[in-house]
């Protein structure tokens, strides 16, 4: 059904949920007045002669009747409800246990996204856009143009925007391209609106050592009216509201002096050697004329990250912090491991910190998605995984809408392939670069050794069919495979946190570590006047001379019996990164 202009009554009309019928409509109920002067009110209308009365016994002529054009952009809205897809969890065991139906009173947020338009013409556009010698070889869409040809007409959110608030709910936040929106309000009132009955899951923390806690889930299918269905992609999430309060001070003075013995953990000097980032520093390339952007759940404390910059001898600005939604009222140690690793990484760059209010999907997926809509860095990193297993199908896609917004503009976008020898969500979007872990040993300065890591998040998607550039992998993948890279999380990397610092251990430093990386190569190729490297992924799977620059881990397996091997392999994509190689082979 073609969509045309929203008719702001349409949404007003009483019982427009019970169907639409020819009956319903506006029609004329009398006949054209006859040209001449108008009759006088209770006095009959006489004729002006005899001669202009009919014939006898002849019936006065009909008035032609002349109906107006049907208004081409005028559409019938079907209210028909129709199942509709979401990204909620059902109950599954081991990870999500049903304690019942939720209070008709308790509070709920959640997300809806919309399909990119035209998703074909921007797959071609992409395609050429990363096509070397092609005549549109990075030639990068702008922000403006991405949302003038490919994102959701806004008349269509506005529709769906419109039917929410007859429902009783609020929509406090529309994503800036437009793929996203937030609701709130009850869970009565979503019920109602998705003739569905929430229900409480306690959820199994994807972080060990954490506490479970409880998400909404169901056992039915929702149902939208056919209207709004045809206009979205999924009701993507759905949980508990944001905390409310205020953000606890930053208590005591973090020490600026360097643990001792240092040799219990890995520097920012050691890991810069080891990936060979430090031979770019001294060429005088530190990322400056870069943006590197670092999505995070929650807060941190400027106290660590400031701490952790001068105890190891790192000169920079602060970050600047854009705040995506509801204000956070904790912070996480993901988030200021994430600031502290990528920052350092690249000294001089400008690094934004896109802020969500907690680690929920509501709140990672809108920031994840923001981080990008804006289209104002040129590097993206992410630590906050969840196993792609336990997550719907819906929130599988909508990163991987997000990352090719991405491609389009330029962006790289990196992400954690998590820590449990699985397969995380983001990084099994094919429009994000996944990375996985190792075991790298160093004396001092020097790597001495480098294999896989057991617990490296790896294997083959359950969501994404084998991209392109994979099919020439050697068995060929069923589906898209991770990682494409690797770098250390098992040997310990210092940290401050609350105060202390400390070794931890982990993707999640990963991450932040070579985006920082690819922030300060593009900082480079930026002096040379070379646009930014962009979406990664196809470069690194179809270039021989890019790949022969990573170190090859050729030892170790996975908890998951993967085992790293020559070439590309699952553990550890196509091995550690060599900044300086990265500068000289990319395109």
């Amino acid at each position: 059904m073609k969509r045309g202009v929203i008719l702001t009554g349409v949404l007003l009309l009483a019982g427009w949920l019970s169907g639409c019928r020819d009956s319903d409509r506006l029609a004329s109920v009398g006949k054209p007045r006859p040209p001449g002067p108008a009759p006088v009110e209770g006095a009959p209308t006489l004729p002006d002669s005899d001669t202009a009365r009919p014939p006898p016994g002849s019936p006065p002529p009909e008035p032609e009747v002349v109906e107006p054009p049907p208004d081409p952009e005028a559409e019938v809205l079907d209210p028909t409800p129709i199942p509709t897809t979401d990204g909620v969890p059902a109950p599954l065991p081991g990870v999500y246990t049903d304690k019942g139906e939720a209070p008709e009173t308790d509070l709920i947020r959640g997300l809806v996204s919309f399909p990119i338009r035209d998703e074909r013409a921007l797959e071609q556009r992409i395609a050429d856009i990363y096509k070397p010698g092609g005549s549109g070889f990075r030639k990068y869409m702008t922000q403006s143009e991405w949302m003038a040809k490919h994102a959701p007409r806004e008349k269509d959110v506005t529709l769906v925007t419109d039917w929410l608030k007859t429902q009783g709910m609020q929509v406090p936040f529309v994503a800036t391209n437009r793929l996203l929106v937030q609701f709130v309000g009850t869970v009565g009132q979503f019920n109602k609106a998705f003739g569905v009955k929430l229900r409480i899951l306690e959820r199994k923390s994807p972080q060990g050592g954490n506490d479970p806690h409880d998400v909404y889930g169901l056992t039915e299918t929702l149902k939208a009216p056919t209207f709004v269905q045809q206009r979205i992609h999924a009701l993507v999430a759905l949980d508990l509201p944001a905390e409310t309060g205020a953000m606890p001070g930053e208590f005591g003075q973090p020490s600026t002096d360097k643990p001792d013995p240092v040799s219990k953990g890995l520097t920012p000097q050691q890991v810069a050697r080891a990936y060979n980032v430090d031979s770019l520093y001294a060429q005088g390339h530190q990322g400056q004329g870069t943006k590197l952007g670092v999505v995070i759940g929650a807060g941190f404390r400027w106290k660590d990250v400031r701490a952790f910059w001068k105890m190891w001898g790192i000169e920079r600005e602060d970050p600047k912090v854009i705040q995506t939604m509801e204000p956070p009222v904790t912070r996480y140690r993901e988030g200021t491991l994430d600031v502290e690793w990528a920052a350092a990484m690249a000294p001089k760059a400008d690094v934004l910190v896109y802020m969500g209010p907690d680690a929920r999907n509501t709140s990672m997926l809108f920031t994840f998605n923001e981080a990008i809509g804006r289209g104002e860095v040129s590097v993206i990193t992410t630590s906050f995984a969840h196993r792609e297993d336990s997550e719907p199908r819906a929130v599988h896609e909508q990163y991987s809408a997000s990352g090719m917004m991405a491609a389009a503009l330029g962006i790289t976008v990196t992400a954690a392939s998590g820590d449990s020898a699985g397969v995380d969500t983001p990084g099994s979007s094919p429009y994000v670069t996944a990375v996985g872990g190792t075991q790298l040993k160093m004396n001092g300065m020097t790597v001495t050794g480098e294999k896989a890591w057991y617990y490296s998040g790896s294997g083959i998607s359950r969501s994404f069919t084998t991209p392109e550039w994979q099919k020439g992998l050697v068995p060929l993948p069923a589906k898209r495979a991770v990682v494409d890279v690797a770098l250390n999380a098992d040997t310990g990397y210092w940290y401050t946190w609350l105060g202390v610092t400390s070794p931890n251990t982990g993707t999640s430093f990963a991450s932040p570590i070579f985006a920082g990386l690819v922030a300060v190569v593009n900082g480079a190729r930026s002096e040379e006047a070379k646009p930014p490297v962009g979406w990664l992924n196809s470069q690194l799977y179809t270039l021989p001379t890019v790949q022969k620059t990573f170190r090859d881990i050729t030892e170790g397996y996975t908890d998951k019996q993967y085992e790293a091997g020559p070439g590309w392999d699952i553990p550890t994509g196509w091995g550690a990164p060599d900044a300086e190689g990265l500068l000289r082979t990319l395109p």
